[in-house]
Parts: structure tokens; sequence; C-alpha cells
């Protein structure tokens, strides 16, 4: 959903809009967080998961002149709210991804939503993917299981907005949101309310009911159930209450004023009861002069006494006029002034709920216009400088549309001037074509074109028209004449055809490019003069600059022909100097290294010489160290035997003692370890026993539940038997996670029996039954139609086929019967429209016995597998 802003702000070149944008991605990954640390700079670590949705708004400013605000669905990520993505998601203008860069799967849960947002929303929608929790990396970068790389890579071939954030610490949460709003078409901005298939007041973040929202825009609603709508009713103001719009029974009380319908009172067709004054009238016989009346004039004076004097005439009905006439002109007071406080609580609550917002403009009259009124004061009130920064009146945009006239602006045309017309520019025609014929003669183009062209001017005729004409018709083949000319008849006055359109001008791609756009500009120029029919006015100058153009093209290639061949004689000239200088460069090179060759042959003689005296006095040196070497190893030699000689003796003694010794203590050692292993074994027992004894407490505290829970004739609270189940269960996390996922109210309040659920089920299908044929958007007619004609509908038996209504009822009722509530529930979730909003309770109160039971299951396989361990 995009649409604009206040009037006020487009007025004085400010922009404003507003964009819906969902979050999407799995459970835990930090969506809440990062939405709660863009709208509040704020960051909870122990936030609670979210329940459905939750709906926030907040605004950016891109530049000076630039407002963008994002209409903001925070998603929850469970699995089980991922049948109600696509309602959030629909009509959506930009989505953000979120995945945790430490989970390695929900980068894969991420792409399975980027893939559905491909498939299912907007064809045009924004897509961002972030992956969040960028603080736990930067702490301990081996927490990472997802590299940036990777990520990146898959936004890049997707086309994806990439950003890694941390909602911890801030960081590439703004920079995600302004890249998002950047990306968005400002430009293309359309009404507020352009989405469709969205019905107004319909969404489960929806807090009021939609008989209260339909309250205040004074519009009738469907009749519906006493029960269903009670707390609804209780919740309105007392006025709202009294004009029940025919919603239910009314009160003996409202009968008292009866407003009239679209019959009148004195019709005889209106079953209206006459009020008790009315009564009064008929039922007795009042005096003329009990009757009020207008004072008399003193003309009738004399009349009001004779009729005193005569016999009472009867009751003319004037006390009926005028009560009839007071009682509309109080409905119409009271009619006005409940409006304009309605209207004007209508704009007052527009300005602080964003769905009550949408609804409020879309459907009732002058709306949009008082809203953006108070908005564009509000912006004023806020940006006080704006206001006088730009010069002259601004008027409000009434979204009317700006036509401009066909004809307005300027044209390409250049403006006649008066130039003569008739035979003169026949005669320029005819001079054309012989010029044509001409070039067509000629092998290359030449500059002669060029001063021919002014001769057609001071000739009024020409005679040699026809030996043209069987030369073009040569190459007359992409020209197009008019085929509205004939030739004269003999005694006709002389005309000549009209001129051929102008051919355009092509060069070899060889050619230099600046040549090419010239050619490409000129035939432009050339195909508007022919779309127009000028080619008459125009083509003398066209050919000149086709002359031109092919003496410039020409030019060009004499200065590149002459350009090449001065460089080749430069090359060579500059080769043979190269030559030149390499054989001398060789010679001298040659000379040098036979010198330097001598030069190094005398040196190594010489080092030679040196380095053998050098060896040979290193050797005599290593000689003699290593006899003093030799004779200093058996010296050490004899000194380590006798130390192993004294070692091993010493060994033999402790060996022989710790023999002895071992032989008296090695019972003791045996005895002890012996000991110890029945005392591993006894403790290991008395685990099995205590695991033995709890899996029986946890299977009997699971049958208490359930005994609980079937033996119940109406619902009631198990909230002892749940804190004794999870007493018993101690830290185990299935059981905690099942019971976690009950809802608070089913065990505080308890659940409904099979027999409730099937006694309300029938009432609930009976109210279905009546608004079965109900459209959306129905009225009070639709409304009573569908009432009568579900009187008259056949009734189905048994598992009927079909998605109608009355067989959604006939198969639930028989799933009912059968005991399967799941298959109830999901028949009853199918409906749609009226249908579905009847139902929406009872589904409710089955979910909520459908999760009780499903946890008990959980519970109860936890139990026998725990058993099965201990078996093991």
């Amino acid at each position: 959903m995009a649409s604009r802003g206040p009037p006020g702000a487009r007025g004085m070149g400010n922009r404003f809009a507003q964009f819906k944008l969902v979050l999407l991605g799995e459970s835990a990954v930090g969506k809440s967080s990062i939405v709660l640390r863009f709208v509040k700079d704020q960051f909870d670590s122990y936030r609670e998961s979210t329940i459905g949705a939750a709906f926030l708004t907040q605004t950016i400013s891109l530049d000076e002149n630039t407002t963008v605000k994002f209409e903001i669905w925070d998603t929850a990520g469970q699995e089980r709210y991922k049948s109600l993505a696509p309602m959030y998601y629909r009509n959506a203008n930009c989505a953000v991804v979120v995945y945790d860069i430490t989970q390695a799967s929900s980068l894969d849960k991420a792409k399975a939503w980027v893939k559905e947002l491909q498939r299912q929303a907007n064809e045009n929608i924004i897509i961002a993917l972030a992956g969040n929790k960028l603080d736990l990396v930067t702490e301990q970068p081996d927490k990472r299981a997802i590299p940036a790389s990777e990520a990146e890579a898959y936004a890049r071939e997707a086309g994806l907005l990439f950003f890694e954030t941390s909602a911890k610490t801030a960081e590439n949460v703004r920079e995600l949101f302004t890249a998002i709003a950047k990306k968005l078409p400002l430009d293309q901005v359309g009404p507020r309310h352009s989405r469709t298939g969205q019905r107004p007041g319909y969404s489960l973040m929806l807090r009021t009911s939609l008989r209260s929202v339909r309250g205040l825009g004074s519009r009738p609603i469907t009749a519906a159930s006493g029960r269903q709508w009670q707390a609804a009713v209780a919740a309105r103001p007392a006025g709202l209450v009294a004009r029940r719009c025919f919603a239910d029974e009314k009160a003996p009380v409202s009968q008292v004023s009866k407003l009239p319908t679209s019959e009148t009172n004195t019709s005889p067709s209106s079953e209206t009861p006459p009020s008790q004054r009315e009564a009064s009238i008929e039922a007795n016989t009042i005096a003329a002069e009990n009757v009020p009346r207008t004072p008399p004039t003193p003309e009738d004076l004399g009349t009001v006494t004779k009729k005193e004097e005569s016999t009472p005439p009867p009751f003319t009905g004037q006390s009926s006029e005028k009560t009839f006439f007071r009682k509309l002109r109080t409905y119409v007071l009271s009619l006005v002034i409940l409006g304009t406080v309605a209207f004007g609580g209508g704009v007052w609550y527009s300005r602080i709920n964003d769905n009550f917002h949408d609804f409020f403009t879309e459907y009732v009259p002058y709306g949009e216009q008082a809203v953006l009124y108070l908005e564009e004061m509000e912006f004023r009130k806020r940006f006080p400088n704006i206001s006088n920064r730009g010069s002259g009146a601004r008027h409000r945009d009434t979204g009317e549309a700006v036509r401009i006239p066909a004809q307005s602006g300027m044209s390409w045309r250049v403006a006649d001037s008066g130039e003569p017309g008739g035979r003169q520019s026949s005669a320029v025609e005819k001079t054309q074509k012989v010029k044509e014929a001409v070039k067509a003669k000629e092998p290359e183009p030449k500059a002669q074109p060029k001063a021919e062209a002014p001769k057609p001017a001071p000739k009024p005729t020409s005679a040699p028209a026809p030996a043209p004409k069987a030369e073009e018709s040569k190459k007359a083949v992409p020209v197009t004449v008019s085929s509205d000319y004939k030739p004269p008849e003999v005694n006709e006055p002389s005309r000549f055809p009209p001129a051929s359109p102008i051919e355009p001008i092509y060069f070899p791609k060889e050619n230099e490019q600046v040549v090419q756009d010239l050619a490409h500009m000129l035939n432009d120029i050339i195909a508007v003069i022919n779309a127009d029919n000028a080619h008459g006015k125009y083509g003398s100058s066209i050919e000149k600059a086709k002359g031109e153009l092919k003496k410039v093209n020409q030019e060009i290639d004499q200065i590149k022909a002459g350009v090449e061949k001065d460089a080749a004689s430069r090359v060579k000239a500059r080769m043979e100097d190269f030559d030149k200088a390499a054989n001398d460069l060789v010679s001298r090179v040659e000379g040098a290294m036979a010198t330097q060759e001598a030069s190094w042959q005398r040196e190594f003689a010489e080092e030679m010489n040196r380095v053998k005296k050098t060896y040979d006095e290193r050797l005599s040196v290593i000689a003699e160290r290593e006899r003093q070497l030799n004779e200093e190893r058996l010296n050490n030699r004899l000194l380590e035997q006798a130390i192993e000689l004294k070692r091993s003796f010493g060994k033999e003694i402790k060996k022989r003692i710790d023999e002895e010794r071992d032989g008296r203590l090695g019972k003791l050692e045996e005895l002890s370890k012996s000991v110890s292993d029945l005392e591993k074994l006894t403790a290991g027992w008395n685990e099995v026993i205590d695991m033995n004894l709890r899996t029986q407490q946890l299977h009997v505290a699971v049958e208490a539940v359930r005994a609980s829970l079937e033996d119940a004739s109406h619902p009631r609270p198990f909230i002892k038997e749940l804190v004794a189940l999870k007493e018993i269960a101690a830290d185990d996390s299935v059981v905690n996670a099942a019971i976690a996922s009950i809802n608070p109210t089913a065990y505080q309040r308890g659940i409904a029996t099979s027999q409730d659920l099937f006694d309300r089920f029938r009432r609930v299908a009976t109210e279905v039954r009546k608004a079965s044929l109900l459209p959306e958007d129905a009225g009070v007619a639709s409304h009573a139609s569908s009432y009568v004609l579900s009187k008259v509908m056949f009734k189905k038996q048994g598992l009927a086929a079909g998605d109608d209504v009355e067989s959604i009822l006939t198969r639930t009722q028989t799933f009912l019967e059968e005991g399967d509530l799941d298959g109830a529930a999901r028949e009853m979730n199918g409906l749609n429209g009226w249908a579905k909003t009847l139902s929406r309770d009872w589904l409710g109160e089955v979910r909520k016995v459908l999760e009780v039971k499903q946890a008990l299951e959980v519970i109860q396989t936890e139990a026998r597998l725990q058993s099965l361990k201990v078996e093991g």
C-alpha cells in the first residue's frame, strides 16, 4: 500500500509517501528486535515471541524534501502461523526477510520465504535479505554459521538488497530501511487506496468490532447472533447502542420513538403503531377551542365566532401534521448533530489508528479531504518555515486530472513565414528530382549539389520534367508517392505531381563514428520532414546538408589517408635508425664481452689458488680437533659404564624389597576394588528405580489431566493438574514445551466438551446458513434476501461433495458426529466471507481443544519414550 502525503507538502515541493513493509523469517531470528530498534531505538534481551503479527509505523527522511512512512507488519515466525503470512504480505510494497547468521538452517527458511514472495506477492515488491545477530559474531567469530559471501552471492543472484544487522548494537538497522526507502518508486506513488482485494475493516490486528466501525460510518450491518456480538455491544457508546441498525431484536424502549422509514406515517401500507397522542385524538372528540391554533387575524375573527356558534367541525388532522413535522425536525437535527459528532470523531480517530484511517478515508464522503486538511495543518505547525520558501499562491490538490491540450506547447516544425507556394514550389520539387537523377548516375558523391541548390529559384516552370522521372523510377523502391495525384486532363491547366519524399543518406559501417552519428541525425530530420509532407519546402536545404556531409566524409577520408601515409614514412625511418643503432650496439657489446671474459678467467685462476691454500690449512686444523674429541669420548664412555653398574645394582635391591611387600598388601587392594565396584552397581540401580518411578508418576499425571477433561460436564480449569504434571516432569524440555504451547485461557477457564462444541456448532450453522448467500460488500437488501433464501435451501447429508457453505457445514457435522474435531475444524476453516466471520469464535474454541489434546499426546509419548529408555 502506497499513498501520497498531505497536499500542502506536495504543493511546496515536498514529497511524503507511505508504504506497507512486512518482516518475514523463522522464529527467534530477531525480527521484532529489529523493528523495536528501528521504531523506538530500544532493545529487549528477553522479548517474547510474536503471536500472529504486530503493527508499527515509523517515518524516515531521505533528504530535506522527501519523507517516507513505513507501515510495518512484524509477523510471527512459528510454523503454526505460516498460513496467515499471505494475508500480511498481500499488497506489500517492500519486505525484509530476516535470518540468523549463527544458524545454518535459517538461511534455507529465508530462501523459501523469498521464493514465496517472488511467486505470490506484488511483482514490483522490494525484497531485502537481512542477516541478524552480528554482535554475537563480532564477540565470538567461531559462532558464525553462514558466511557473508554466501548470503551476499544469493542476494545478488535473486536481485535482493543485502545487509548484516545487529538489533542489539543498532548496526546497519537504519541503513537497511533507508536503502529500502531509496529503492521504492517515490515518483510513482499512487492514490492512498488504490489496492484491491482487501475488505475494509477486516484484519487480524483490528482492535474494534465490525459493528462499532460501521456504526461510526452510519452504515447498517448484517444481523448476527446476540451471543457472538454481546461483548462488542457492551463496549460501544450509548449513542451507538441506541442505533442498533437492525443487528438484533429491538428492546421495547426503542419502539417509543420510531423514525419513519421510506414510507410515510399517513400511508395505509405503513405498519407503524400510532403514538399515545394520536391514539387519544382518535379515541376522544376534542372541541374546536381545545385544538391549538395560530393567533387569528381581525379579518378572520367573525369566521371564528360563527364556527364557535355552529356545530364543532370534525378533526382535520392539523395537530397530527404538526406532530409529524416536529418529529421530522427533531430527527433531522439529531441526525445532523450525531453525524457531525461521528464525522469529527472519525477524523480524530483516523489520526490515531491507521486501519481506521484507511476505512474512514475510503468509505466516508469527504473523509479523506478532512483528514488531509488536518494533516496539512499539523505539517505546517511542525514546519512553519517551509510555507515561506516559495512565492505565489499554492492551491490544494483536489485530485482532479490535469488535462493538457494536444496542440499546446512547442513543436519541432518551423513556423511558416509566408513563403510563396503554388507553381513555384512545384518547380523546386522538380529541380530536386533532376538532382536526384544526376546523383544516381554519378559513381561517387561530389560537392556539386551545393552549387546547384540555388538555381531552381528563378525558374517558374521546368520543361524537362519527364526525363528525370524515367531515371528516378529505377531507384524509387523506398520512396512513397502520394496516391491522390491525378494527371491533368486536356482541357485542364497543367500541374506538377507532388514532390517525392527525401531519400535518407547512408555510409558504410567502417566510416568514422562522428559521420555515422551526423548521418543518423540527418536521417531523423529527413524522416520527420517526410512524415510532415514538408519535403517540398526543405528539400533543397536537406540536399545541401547531405552534400556537405558527404564532403566532410571525403575530407575525413583524405585526412586519414594522409595521416596514415605520413605515419608509415615516419615508422620506416624510425625502423632504419633502430636497425643501425642495434648493429652498433651489438658490436660494442661483443667487444666488451671479450674483454670481460679475459678478465674473469684471470681472476678465476687467482681465486682457485687462494681457496686451495685456505682449504689445506683448515683440513689440518680439523684433523687435530678430531683426534682430541675421540680421546675425550672414550673417557666419557668409561665413566658412563661405571655409573650404569651402580644404578643396576640399586634397582635389583629395590625390586627384591618390592616383591616381598606386594605379597602381603596385594590381597587388601583386591578387596578394596571389589567394594568400589559393588557401590557403583548399587548407585546405578538406584538411578534406574528413580527414573522408573518418575515415569510412572508422569503417566499417572497425564491420565489425571485427561480424566479431568473427559469427566467434566462443563468447562472447568485444570491448572492444578498441569502444575502437578510440570512438577513431576521436573526439567524435561519436551514436557515444558508442550505445556507452554497450551493457550493460558484454556487451562484457566477450561475447554469445551465435545457435546458443547456440537451444540454450539448447531447454533453457528444456523447463522452461517442465513449468511451463506451474502457477498462480501452486502447491503440490507442482500441480508434480507439471504435470510429468506436460506429458509428454502435443501440440507445435505453425509460427506457431501462441493465447496459451497451447505456442503462444508454437512461435512463438519458428520466429522463432529464421528468425533473427528480436527477434520471438522479444517472444513470450517475453508469458509470465506461472512460465513468465516460468524464461525470464527467456534473455530477458536475447537483450536483450544485440539491444542490441549495435542499437548497431552506429546507428553504421553515422551513418558512412553522415557519408559522405553528405562527398559533398554
